[in-house]
């Protein structure tokens, strides 16, 4: 089953050089797990809209294959739905992941669509960027945004207007194997140094501390956001990226974290043979015992559920802070899957209405039952072997996406001119410094070309 990062990964230039926008690259979504649990019928009333007797058909494009768990969840809402709502039928096309780009096109010939889904920092950077989206504020009241956990709603806001509603939600955190841990007497680190020693202690039990993935740059970019993040606080990064000049990047706590990053491997942390993997190398030997850990987003378990069994005992722990820095450890990196209204939508608020429903307690019952994903709506339990990251999501101090939130920004001058070379130091094609003169130089060109 081929891996949903990777097809973001390779359809984001594709994307850029198309739309003048980019799609995101980052995975936010597990593959479907082959024996998928029943998704609960969804009983909880949906909520009307104003009464009609008018026959309205929505059209629904969606990320989802038609028989992967959670497009059967899906499926079984809708069927709740329009037992409710009978003068209402929902009409999906499963796109699968190349439906933000198959919804341009679409929309470009003139077709019309009332509401899509997809991962939000690709919709954000794409057709929330073009001017696509439908504005929510009028629709969303105050009793639906109390529904959400702290920060998500908001996160993909343009200008103080809200166009993207989350259903799924990945924490991007190590996860690790509980049983390497105990084996190490390790314990899960709070600060940098803590995750240093643990890798020492990890490595004297012939245990690999941390799996990366070479061929992945938007996993391993994670770490320079993250450290970033920690050492200068969230959303430094987003502004040292809209400084035109490119001077901000010779603050430095860019070369600190580019070389902290590198210290993972100079220190034992990432074994060498790690500049050879190309997913799912890595994350395999996570679940064969070899290696303890691997920074990535929440849907690994269910990713590596065949290979480890239901028994495997996983954890998660967010990002350690830095001794001095200004972010906190309960600031937090977040994928979500989110719905979005088209502007030129036939039904906009009937397709609020449907949103409304799939946020509902019972249909995010289902799509955790039947996806084993976490969910942003409160109070819904999230898979057990994630029951750490549903911790993580609810205490966060700040949720913030893919690059600091440069994915959804402006995708382009994430992926060109800070993930990609980033990548490219990570695995040895550059020097920490060399990636720092290289930041000051491409951000002051890309700046010159808009």
């Amino acid at each position: 089953m081929k891996h949903l990062y990777r097809l973001f990964a390779m359809m984001i230039v594709a994307s850029v050089v198309l739309a003048a926008c980019g799609t995101a690259p980052v995975a936010t979504q597990a593959p479907s797990v082959t024996e998928p649990s029943a998704a609960p019928v969804a009983t909880e009333p949906a909520a009307t809209a104003a009464p009609t007797t008018e026959k309205i058909e929505l059209v629904y494009w969606s990320m989802w294959n038609e028989k992967e768990n959670q497009a059967m969840a899906i499926q079984e809402a809708i069927k709740a739905f329009e037992s409710a709502n009978p003068n209402i039928t929902i009409k999906v096309t499963w796109n699968g992941r190349q439906n933000q780009t198959l919804l341009r096109n679409a929309i470009a010939s003139g077709t019309k669509v009332d509401f899509m889904d997809q991962d939000a920092d690709q919709v954000a950077g794409g057709m929330v960027a073009a001017g696509q989206g439908y504005p929510l504020n009028d629709l969303i009241t105050p009793d639906f945004e109390d529904i959400f956990v702290p920060s998500v709603l908001h996160m993909f806001d343009v200008d103080g207007k809200t166009y993207l509603v989350p259903y799924v939600y990945n924490t991007a955190q190590f996860f690790y194997s509980k049983d390497a841990f105990d084996k190490a007497g390790v314990t899960p680190p709070q600060t940098w140094d803590e995750l240093l020693a643990a890798c020492d202690k990890l490595n004297a039990v012939n245990i690999n501390p941390i799996a990366v993935e070479s061929d992945i740059q938007g996993y391993n970019a994670v770490y320079f956001t993250y450290l970033l993040a920690r050492l200068k606080g969230p959303g430094w990064m987003r502004q040292a990226a809209y400084d035109k000049t490119g001077e901000m990047w010779k603050d430095p706590a860019v070369l600190q974290a580019a070389q902290m990053s590198m210290d993972l491997w100079t220190k034992g942390c990432i074994p060498d043979v790690s500049k050879g993997y190309k997913w799912p190398q890595a994350q395999e030997t996570v679940a064969a015992g070899e290696t303890a850990m691997e920074l990535v987003g929440s849907w690994l378990p269910t990713e590596l559920v065949k290979a480890t069994g239901p028994d495997f005992k996983w954890g998660s722990f967010n990002f350690p802070e830095v001794s001095g820095g200004a972010g906190k450890s309960t600031d937090l990196m977040a994928f979500m899957l989110s719905y979005m209204i088209l502007k030129d939508a036939p039904h906009p608020k009937e397709s609020f209405e449907f949103i409304k429903f799939m946020l509902s307690e019972e249909n995010q019952k289902g799509m955790v039952t039947a996806g084993l994903v976490g969910v942003p709506r409160k109070g819904v339990a999230w898979p057990a072997n994630i029951a750490d990251s549903q911790t993580a999501a609810e205490t966060a101090t700040v949720v913030f996406g893919e690059g600091d939130g440069l994915q959804g920004a402006d995708a382009e001058l994430w992926v060109k001119v800070i993930r990609d070379p980033f990548n490219d130091m990570f695995v040895g094609k550059l020097t920490p410094e060399q990636f720092v003169e290289k930041l000051v130089a491409d951000t002051a060109t890309y700046w010159k070309g808009k």
